[in-house]
């Protein structure tokens, strides 16, 4: 039920951004003053910022929903909800900021909050790839008709035409010619693999897919043959830094024609167009989220001592807008680290790590989403 009220909140947010696309609208923040010094305001002043963000959001999203919805559901409007839209704040005017008189940080803004799909704004979209360092995307589908494996690529050129007419960058399509589509299939069932393929050639997403189209119905009128074919295409983007699952979807469709093979082939491609435009749509909220509001950098750490990693860990929690650290593991002195971290030190954050005090590290090697290091003290 959770999922399905998030759900029309969404769709009604983009229903609205279609009439008015944009909202301009005052809010506050508010943070506690924790500790003592100059980092502790800072900590509070960012706290407090996003909050007034957070606010200005609600209340363009509180401008589509009415009041007794909002009142009813306001629990909804949580981390999974602003996750999908904080990120179309498009610019923002501090115009009060108390300094943290009081141990009370303030601040008001003057927001601008655009509520369309980041991928219609084409400028926006180039401005999340240039901060994710031009991500590319790989592009693999098994396509089947009457349960035969056909040798053609009907889906997967379809889907690379579409990716690439929506501004997102591919890998060389030659390499392909050493992925054998009989391969699909186990890429499709295990995101591992093709995250592992993914990083072979080059790609920072992994899309996989299956498509079949099936013989629903035949008929003759006037002697001439005609074939009724139903397909079924389904696929999933695969970070390839993670192996996680970043979009997930699955259409079908339905074609009449005069040849079998032509006409279960225009069925896919009326699924595939259609898959291609919701799997876009998802990636592009995924890395939209990295940039503006909160990612997840892996770090893995060679030749680490007990105490350099954890002094590491602690200096790692000391960064302003590090949300969390938390050690995934530690074997034969290899340490592997998750830390959440605000968008906005995405890109610097390789220099901020070298940086800390108390640490002597070295880093040896970065994708979009793990940075791996060696601790030099040892």
């Amino acid at each position: 039920m959770k999922r399905i009220l998030i759900l029309s909140i969404l769709i009604l947010v983009s229903a609205w951004s279609v009439a008015q696309g944009e909202k301009t609208v005052v809010a506050k923040g508010m943070a506690a003053i924790r500790g003592s010094g100059a980092d502790g305001v800072l900590r509070a002043r960012d706290e407090a910022l996003n909050r007034a963000l957070r606010n200005a959001v609600e209340q363009a999203v509180g401008s589509v929903i009415d009041s007794e919805t909002m009142v009813q559901n306001f629990q909804l409007l949580d981390d999974q909800v602003y996750s999908e839209v904080k990120g179309y704040v498009k610019n923002y005017e501090i115009i009060s900021d108390n300094g943290g008189d009081g141990d009370i940080y303030q601040i008001a803004v003057k927001a601008v909050v655009s509520m369309g799909r980041l991928r219609k704004n084409l400028q926006a979209l180039n401005i999340v790839k240039e901060k994710l360092n031009k991500p590319r995307v790989m592009i693999i589908f098994s396509e089947m008709i009457d349960g035969m494996t056909q040798p053609g690529e009907t889906v997967q050129t379809g889907m690379e035409k579409s990716f690439l007419t929506g501004g997102f960058k591919l890998t060389d399509k030659s390499q392909m010619e050493a992925v054998k589509m009989r391969d699909a299939t186990l890429y499709y069932e295990n995101p591992a693999e093709a995250a592992s393929l993914g990083r072979r050639f080059g790609a920072e997403v992994v899309i996989v897919g299956q498509a079949t189209a099936d013989l629903i119905d035949s008929s003759q009128p006037y002697g001439v043959s005609v074939f009724a074919y139903e397909s079924q295409v389904t696929a999933k983007a695969i970070d390839v830094d993670t192996a996680q699952v970043i979009a997930s979807d699955g259409t079908s469709a339905q074609s009449r024609g005069g040849g079998r093979v032509p006409t279960a082939r225009e069925s896919m491609k009326k699924s595939g167009v259609e898959l291609a435009s919701k799997i876009m749509d998802q990636i592009v909220e995924n890395w939209r989220s990295k940039v503006y509001n909160v990612t997840d950098i892996q770090i893995v750490g060679f030749n680490a001592g007990s105490s350099e990693r954890i002094a590491f860990e602690k200096a790692l929690e000391e960064i302003r807008g590090v949300k969390s650290v938390n050690e995934r593991s530690f074997s034969k002195g290899v340490v592997v680290i998750d830390v959440t971290i605000d968008g906005s030190l995405y890109k610097g954050f390789e220099e901020i790590i070298t940086t800390l005090p108390d640490t002597d590290i070295e880093v040896k090697g970065r994708t979009q989403n793990r940075i791996d290091i060696e601790f030099m003290g040892n």
